[in-house]
C-alpha cells in the first residue's frame, strides 16, 4: 500500500507536468527562456524556503555536492527544453521527453557500469522510428528545437537515477532546498549574461502561468518526486512518468490547437510503444519464469 500511494502521487506528479507543455510553449512569446525558468524556480524556491527553512540539515557530508549535482541536471533539463520549445511544437516536445525513460539504463550503464539489456535497445530502435515518422527530417530537415529538446531527455535520465540515489542517502528536505537555489541563481544567472528582462510582458495571462509553473510545477513536483519517488523503482517511477506524454499532447491539442498528420499520430503511438516495451519486457519476462517456476514447483510436489 505504501509503493501504490507513493506511485500514485507520482503520476499526479506526471499530469501536472503534462500541463506545462502547453504553458511554456504559448509563454516563450513573452518571456526569454533563461529568465523564465529562473522566475518559474524562484516561486518555487521562496515558497519551499519559507516552509521548511527550520528544517534544513547540512550536517552530513556531501549533501552539498549532491544537491548541486541534481540541481545541474534539472536546471540544464528545464533550460534545453524551455528553449526547444520555442522551435518546434509542445507535442513534439512532450513525445521526445518521454524518451528520457528509455536513458536511464544507459545512464545506469555510466556511473555503475549496470549492463543494458537486450530490450532497452530494441526499445532504442522503435523509439527512433516513431520519432522519425513524428518529425519527418527527410521532408521538413532536422528542426532545431526537436535536436535540443533531446538534449533535456539525457539530463532527466542522469536527474532520475541520481535522485534514487541521494535521497536514500541524505536528507532530502536539505536536497530540494540546494538543488531549487542552484537552479534559480544558475537560470538567472545565465539570463542576465545572454537575455533582455526588459521585454517581459508581465499580463495576467503570464503571471498566472508563472504561478502554475511555479507552485504546482515546481515547488509541488519536486517535493512529491524527492519525496516518493524512493518508495519504488526508478524503472518504475519512469513508466509512471511515461504518461506525462499522452496527457500532454492531448493538453495541446485542447488548449492551443495543435493538429498532427496522420503518420506523426503513427509515430508518436510507436514512440509510446517502444518505451512501455523497453521498460516492461523484462518485468513481464521475469513474472511469467516466477510462475512457470512456481508452476513446476507445485507438479514436482504432487508427484
Amino acid at each position: 500500500m505504501k509503493r501504490l500511494s507513493a506511485e500514485l502521487l507520482l503520476f499526479i506528479t506526471a499530469t501536472i507536468w503534462a500541463g506545462t507543455f502547453p504553458i511554456v510553449k504559448v509563454s516563450m512569446a513573452t518571456i526569454p527562456p533563461f529568465y523564465f525558468v529562473g522566475i518559474r524556480f524562484l516561486i518555487g524556491a521562496l515558497l519551499f524556503t519559507a516552509i521548511f527553512f527550520r528544517r534544513l540539515n547540512f550536517n552530513s557530508a556531501g549533501i552539498i555536492k549532491a544537491g548541486m549535482l541534481l540541481g545541474f541536471f534539472q536546471v540544464l533539463g528545464f533550460a534545453t527544453q524551455t528553449i526547444g520549445m520555442i522551435y518546434t511544437t509542445a507535442s513534439n516536445s512532450a513525445l521526445i521527453t518521454g524518451m528520457t525513460i528509455l536513458l536511464i539504463p544507459f545512464a545506469q550503464y555510466a556511473v555503475t557500469r549496470k549492463k543494458v539489456q537486450a530490450e532497452n535497445w530494441i526499445g532504442v530502435i522503435i523509439v527512433f522510428t516513431g520519432l522519425y515518422l513524428l518529425t519527418k527530417p527527410d521532408v521538413n530537415g532536422l528542426n532545431n528545437g526537436d535536436l535540443i529538446t533531446m538534449i533535456c531527455t539525457v539530463a532527466w535520465a542522469f536527474y532520475i537515477m541520481f535522485v534514487d540515489v541521494y535521497t536514500n542517502k541524505y536528507d532530502v528536505t536539505t536536497l530540494i532546498f540546494i538543488q531549487l537555489w542552484f537552479v534559480v541563481f544558475s537560470a538567472f544567472g545565465t539570463g542576465a549574461l545572454i537575455e533582455d528582462f526588459s521585454v517581459i510582458k508581465f499580463s495576467q495571462d503570464v503571471i498566472l502561468s508563472l504561478l502554475y509553473m511555479g507552485v504546482m510545477a515546481t515547488f509541488v513536483t519536486t517535493i512529491l518526486l524527492n519525496r516518493y519517488q524512493k518508495e519504488t523503482t526508478p524503472i518504475r517511477a519512469g513508466i509512471i512518468y511515461t504518461w506525462e506524454q499522452p496527457a500532454a499532447v492531448l493538453l495541446s491539442v485542447i488548449f492551443i490547437n495543435e493538429h498532427f498528420s496522420p503518420w506523426q499520430l503513427v509515430g508518436g503511438a510507436i514512440m509510446i510503444a517502444g518505451i512501455l516495451f523497453s521498460e516492461t519486457y523484462g518485468i513481464l519476462i521475469k513474472h511469467s519464469s516466477d510462475e512457470l517456476h512456481r508452476q513446476s514447483g507445485f507438479k514436482s510436489s504432487d508427484e
